[in-house]
């Protein structure tokens, strides 16, 4: 079943739910009303008799036509009279003979009131469990065979729920029908409003599928419609950025790997159909060849490496690291790089710097780092280290004399493959594997940079608490 039918039948079983409780509602409210109205009826009915009573009483009449006259009120109002003495028993009953189901009824003692000075109302069980209303009113004690005689009590038999419902019964029908009809105008129109974002949210996401990543929705409706369509346009937006970076990620890794391939491929080449005829040739031919797998293997491995952190990053260890040692290493490993380029690579650190890390994977950030700067830094030029201490945080700044980095590039400089357009080498992998490294460690990377005026990339690790 389609969630538009399961919204519209869910609507009409509450609809109908509620028109139930009301109805047992009101029928609970009517059961009241009617009794009391019944009552009221009754008393009205017996008031005139019990007048009638006390005129012929002081007629004087004889018992027999006080008695053949109260029948004829039963008969004509068609309800039970009772005569009752001082202790509410029955001395005399009172049938209406025009009815042949009723028959006289017993009432269980101490039901019926006694010693009246005022007329009074109520109800009663007989003893076939018919439930009765009564008037009582009191009367002159009588001579005679009715010289017990002090109550006179006219009931009747309860009406039913049912036939209390039955007198209003069409307009009941009436209102409930207009209601169902107005209540299910107002289903359709609100199980509309909930399935038809939702109906605009799947035809979206189907085209998504279909490879159109340009999809929007309008933020229109209730607060959690524009949530959700919100939600859906972050998160097109997400998947439309991710696939291109998936394209430009194979175009730069396609580019990457095709050069050094070009190369074996083209001195294998030359060993295999002679070209390198000589022994030097083949031998640089075969160094060559080696020097490009070697390259295509770091680069490999370095993209693994990489898609391995983002895609399934595991916890690093939390060693306390003195960062002013790992600098000191990263900079005696490349102490022969920067002798070759005649560069001066300066380090300044205040004593007992630590940071809560893995020393292997922090002295990995720092070696790309320093590579990248000591890359970009012309003959001559100097490359400086610098670690500081700010609030809970410790900062390490690599800086170089390289000719910078535009400014409209520096966002996408810790992207893989990305490469700086102008005199600034690219960067491959190894500022990309940097910046995921510290932010495994909870820290930042970031970059700033001037044209012509070098490229400063500052890290921020958090700092080590005794205790931690």
């Amino acid at each position: 079943m389609s969630l538009r039918w399961r919204l519209f039948s869910t609507f009409i079983v509450v609809i109908l739910v509620s028109l139930t409780v009301v109805g047992l509602g009101f029928s609970l409210l009517m059961r009241g009303y009617v009794d009391n109205l019944s009552l009221s009826r009754l008393d009205d009915m017996t008031r005139p008799i019990y007048v009638q009573i006390l005129g012929l009483i002081r007629g004087n009449v004889t018992p027999q036509q006080l008695l053949f006259n109260l029948q004829e009120q039963s008969d004509r109002n068609e309800a039970y009279i009772l005569l009752l003495d001082s202790g509410a028993n029955i001395e005399r009953q009172l049938v209406p003979q025009q009815t042949p189901a009723l028959s006289q009824i017993t009432v269980p003692a101490g039901v019926l009131p006694t010693n009246l000075t005022t007329a009074v109302h109520g109800k009663f069980t007989a003893g076939d469990g018919r439930l009765f209303l009564y008037s009582a009113y009191p009367l002159t004690r009588q001579t005679g065979q009715l010289n017990k005689v002090e109550t006179m009590v006219l009931t009747t038999v309860r009406p039913g729920t049912f036939s209390v419902l039955l007198t209003f019964i069409w307009p009941l029908v009436i209102a409930a029908g207009i209601a169902l009809i107005v209540a299910l105008f107002i289903a359709i129109l609100l199980a509309r409003s909930i399935y038809k974002p939702l109906d605009t949210v799947t035809q979206a996401a189907k085209r998504i599928a279909s490879g159109d990543y340009r999809q929007r929705l309008q933020l229109t409706g209730p607060r959690e419609i524009q949530e959700l369509a919100d939600g859906f346009n972050h998160m097109t937006q997400a998947v439309e950025q991710s696939q291109n970076r998936l394209r430009h990620f194979m175009a730069d890794v396609s580019h990457e790997l095709r050069s050094p391939l070009t190369s074996i491929q083209g001195f294998a080449q030359a060993l295999i159909d002679g070209t390198a005829a000589d022994d030097a040739t083949r031998l640089k031919a075969a160094r060559i060849i080696d020097e490009e797998a070697r390259r295509l293997k770091r680069q490999v491995d370095e993209l693994l490496e990489l898609s391995r952190m983002q895609s399934n990053p595991s916890p690093v260890r939390k060693e306390k690291v003195d960062i002013g040692e790992v600098l000191t290493h990263s900079r005696e490993m490349y102490a022969v790089q920067a002798q070759q380029k005649h560069l001066a690579v300066s380090l300044k650190s205040a004593s007992g710097l630590f940071v809560a890390g893995d020393a292997d994977r922090l002295e990995q950030v720092f070696n790309n780092l320093l590579d990248n700067a000591i890359k970009n830094t012309p003959s001559g030029g100097a490359v400086d280290l610098l670690i500081s201490r700010a609030e809970n945080f410790v900062n390490v700044v690599v800086s170089d004399d390289g000719p910078g980095i535009p400014a409209d590039q520096l966002p996408f400089v810790f992207e893989r493959f990305y490469q700086v357009t102008g005199a600034r080498t690219g960067v491959g992998l190894g500022l990309a594997i940097a910046r995921e490294i510290v932010i495994l460690h909870g820290g930042t990377v970031s970059v700033t940079s001037e044209p012509g005026r070098g490229a400063r990339f500052t890290v921020s690790l958090p700092g080590w608490i005794d205790g931690l």
